[in-house]
């Protein structure tokens, strides 16, 4: 039941999320079409390679102007994909901040809306840390997930769509092996979330603790808070 819970809350979490990325779907729109743009380009440099490599028979056998025409088209190949990689790290940190941003208003203003028994039951240093830390944290996951998400698929399908062309045998090797990695990603995942987890909940108790007894130290020995506040 324990992992049932955990499924539905984090798919409830999803849920709640998804609508306000959904916001920005023509940034997220732009940053697809550019991880396809920078992918292609990047699987295309091996192939204009190996077409340098065929043209270089033997001694006294190498078609220069060829390799010359297949050398610019490398250049120009690496720069678009560079190009865009530059623009689609600037579309997703644009969109991972403003999805955070919303957030956090968001959460600021349900805080006002709440009643004070609940502030009054829960450390003001546990809130700041949800709203700032946890924040930033799903801020670094956003980011990361959109860089790798799109641009992971998409040299998927591609390098797939490549090798269906190459060997096919081979092609399903790869079909096979690759859901054996998922599996042990999985298996990995599954076991680091705990942690991860215990850690959030232990970074909100300390935040807890430097926000109202150490920024409040006089507070608290005026009322002589020490031994509580250090039990």
């Amino acid at each position: 039941m324990k992992k049932q819970d955990k499924k539905m809350a984090s798919w409830q979490a999803m849920k709640q999320l998804l609508p306000i990325i959904g916001r920005y779907r023509l940034l997220l729109f732009i940053s697809i079409i550019l991880a396809a743009v920078s992918v292609i380009f990047q699987l295309y440099v091996p192939i204009i390679f190996g077409r340098v490599i065929d043209q270089i028979v033997g001694p006294g056998k190498v078609d220069f102007p060829a390799i010359g025409q297949d050398l610019v088209q490398i250049l120009i190949s690496v720069i678009v994909s560079a190009a865009a990689t530059w623009m689609m790290g600037l579309i997703n940190n644009k969109l991972t901040y403003r999805t955070v941003q919303d957030i956090r208003e968001k959460a600021i203003r349900q805080l006002q809306l709440l009643p004070l028994s609940y502030l009054d039951q829960h450390p003001s240093g546990d809130i700041v840390s949800r709203i700032i830390a946890d924040t930033d944290q799903l801020s670094d996951g956003l980011l990361l997930g959109f860089s790798q998400l799109f641009s992971g698929l998409i040299t998927i399908v591609a390098t797939l769509a490549f090798m269906l062309s190459q060997s096919v045998e081979i092609t399903l090797l790869v079909l096979v092996l690759t859901p054996l990695s998922f599996i042990v990603a999985r298996f990995i995942a599954s076991r680091s979330y705990q942690m991860f987890r215990k850690q959030s909940q232990t970074r909100g108790e300390q935040t807890s603790l430097i926000e109202e007894m150490v920024s409040g130290v006089k507070v608290v020995k005026a009322f002589g808070y020490e031994k509580t506040a250090s039990s």
